[in-house]
């Protein structure tokens, strides 16, 4: 089958161009061809139409083959350029070749003619081929290169031993190491890997992490871990293994699906709290009642056991106690109602009141309270609402203040009206906050405090309430964890005790230690404080027992700061203690009761219990 050839002939003789076209027909070419024989019209034949070859004699009056190269180099199109001449030598020949002509000939053997445009045709094709794979490649590479650049996981390569040949830019700003720095490292070095199976890994597949997918470990350069998703494939290349991961940092899933726990937790707690309260109130109104009525008796004089003081005394303790019950079951009413979304007018002062005693545990310890309300009308608010959104604020302004130094420390409550607004302001003396943390406050996730406490969401959620009820939030500190009590302490035996004790009750609840004394007074000397500093006093100067009843959390010295007291100046002394806890609450009290040997009961605690553990102590 005959092959349609498209060549440009630079040529001043027809004659000659004639031998050339006759040459092309008998190697079975059917030439379409176009004759030039000047730069401008070669350049104006390069533009028209494309061409598959460039024949061109050596020299012509104004034109001359080095000169036509030129003009083809130029248009950057790449076709075979062959010089055919009559007239010039061997020296010339080599030199135009040098410049780039594909080949050159006498015309007096143009038989060579057909052979070099099928040698040179076949390695057009090649040079396309090649250059359009290079072109294929490079595209390619570049939208790798645009694709790994963009892509938020970290992209890592290895080879078949695990070190590493690849990163791109996500893997530098997860892993904190430069790319130069990562290539060369073992793949296995990122990962945190502690089970069997990794270490079985390790040993078939030396530097690549054991796990194919699946949620691992990232660690960072600076020795910190996060939670990641690993999902490895692998590859041969040759004779060459290599290997593939994508990891993904689920940090912040991680932070949601815990918050998200923790909302289903206290939406059942809430539940719960709202269920309780209601079955509270019925008994607590019958035992306030009924207390009411016997002391009313007793200062009426209807009634005359003997003798009448102390058992008022008690009376009166326990009306008290029970007062007390009261509004935490009100509180806990106001937090748990299912209907926080109605608004209506809100007491701001009444919330606030209620909210503190809800967060005094947290308070108590680490600051006093100052109140300064102003006279201000209610607001259009959801009393619920507004109760979560101030008890967050108190207890991470709580939270900002070491406990031990109520004294020193203030957390300042105000209200005052602005114009047509009621602004209430939370203040505390702890550190402040950070400028670099001020800027992002109300950005979910954002917190000071260390891994595993708080979520960093209570600050984004006080401001969304807040700006819902068409207010606005300013200032306030990341939230804080809460705790988990421990068990209270069951089924211990009363003994009789063999001798009259000495008993210490220390606890800032002075009801607390006239129930304890009371309880204890028949058998034993009680001495009761409400102070540890003056308990350690007594000690320091020579008065010794055999039971020490000490309450954990205490203002001005806590229960662990007068055990470490009693551990340097009386040791015998401080394994005589035993902690009445409320629950351990905060991280330092519960690492405390873990790392001594001294026994703690929980409030409330059984009257039976405390007789038995001073009789047995007592022998």
């Amino acid at each position: 089958m005959n092959q349609t050839l498209r060549v440009l002939i630079v040529e001043d003789n027809p004659d000659d161009c004639e031998l050339v076209l006759r040459a092309l027909g008998t190697g079975g070419y059917v030439v379409k061809y176009v004759r030039v024989q000047t730069a401008e019209a070669m350049r104006a034949a390069l533009l028209e139409n494309s061409w598959d070859l460039v024949i061109s004699d050596y020299a012509l009056p104004t034109f001359s083959a080095p000169e036509a190269l030129k003009v083809l180099k130029e248009s950057a199109v790449d076709i075979p350029f062959i010089i055919v001449s009559g007239t010039v030598g061997e020296d010339v020949a080599v030199e135009a070749l040098k410049s780039g002509a594909h080949d050159f000939m006498s015309k007096g053997r143009l038989t060579r003619l057909c052979p070099a445009v099928d040698r040179e045709l076949r390695e057009l094709d090649a040079r396309r081929s090649r250059k359009q794979a290079e072109q294929a490649q490079r595209t390619s590479e570049a939208r790798f290169r645009a694709i790994m650049e963009a892509a938020t996981d970290a992209v890592i390569a290895a080879d078949g031993s695990g070190n590493i040949t690849y990163v791109n830019p996500a893997a530098e700003k997860m892993f904190g190491y430069t790319g130069e720095e990562l290539v060369g490292r073992r793949f296995r070095e990122l990962i945190v890997e502690r089970d069997e199976k990794s270490q079985a890994g390790e040993r078939s597949r030396p530097g690549v992490p054991a796990a194919r997918s699946g949620e691992i470990l990232g660690k960072r350069r600076d020795g910190s871990e996060f939670p990641a998703d690993l999902a490895l494939s692998s590859w041969i290349a040759g004779d060459e293994h290599h290997v593939a991961g994508i990891v993904r940092d689920i940090t912040d899933r991680k932070h949601v699906e815990s918050q998200l726990l923790v909302a289903d937790r206290m939406v059942a707690v809430g539940i719960l709290a709202a269920g309780i309260a209601h079955e509270i109130n019925n008994p607590l109104s019958a035992v306030i009642a009924n207390l009411d009525l016997i002391l009313q008796e007793y200062d009426a004089g209807k009634s005359n056991p003997q003798p009448v003081g102390p058992v008022q005394d008690e009376l009166r303790d326990a009306r008290e106690a029970a007062y007390r019950v009261r509004h935490i079951v009100r509180d806990l009413k106001i937090f748990s109602r299912g209907d926080d979304e109605q608004r209506g007018p809100v007491d701001v002062r009444r919330v606030m009141e209620s909210t503190l005693r809800m967060a005094w545990n947290e308070i108590r310890h680490r600051a006093r309270v100052v109140k300064n309300y102003g006279n201000v009308p209610a607001v259009e608010a959801s009393e619920a609402r507004l109760g979560q959104v101030f008890l967050n604020l108190l207890i991470n302004a709580a939270q900002a203040i070491p406990e031990g130094n109520v004294e020193g420390n203030t957390i300042r409550v105000s209200s005052w009206l602005d114009g047509a607004r009621v602004c209430i302001e939370i203040s505390d003396t702890g550190p402040g906050i950070p400028p670099k943390v001020m800027q992002r406050l109300f950005t979910p996730f954002i917190t000071t405090k260390p891994v595993g406490v708080g979520t960093g969401l209570g600050l984004s959620i006080c401001h969304r309430i807040v700006t819902s009820l068409g207010g606005e939030i300013r200032v306030a500190l990341p939230c804080a964890a809460g705790r988990v009590p421990d068990s209270p302490v069951h089924g211990i035996p009363v003994a009789p005790s063999v001798r009259r004790g000495r008993v210490m009750v220390v606890d800032d609840e002075a009801p607390i230690t006239r129930a304890i004394r009371r309880a204890l007074v028949g058998e034993h000397d009680v001495v009761i404080l409400q102070r540890a500093s003056a308990a350690l006093d007594l000690i320091v100067k020579g008065q010794a027992f055999d039971v020490i009843f000490c309450d954990l959390m205490m203002p001005e010295m806590t229960g662990m700061d007068f055990h470490k007291e009693l551990v340097r100046v009386a040791p015998e002394q401080a394994a005589r203690v035993i902690f009445l806890t409320g629950g351990a609450f905060t991280s330092t009290a519960r690492a405390f009761l873990d790392g001594v040997p001294n026994q703690s009961i929980e409030k409330p605690f059984e009257v039976r219990q405390l007789r038995a553990i001073v009789n047995d102590r007592v022998r």
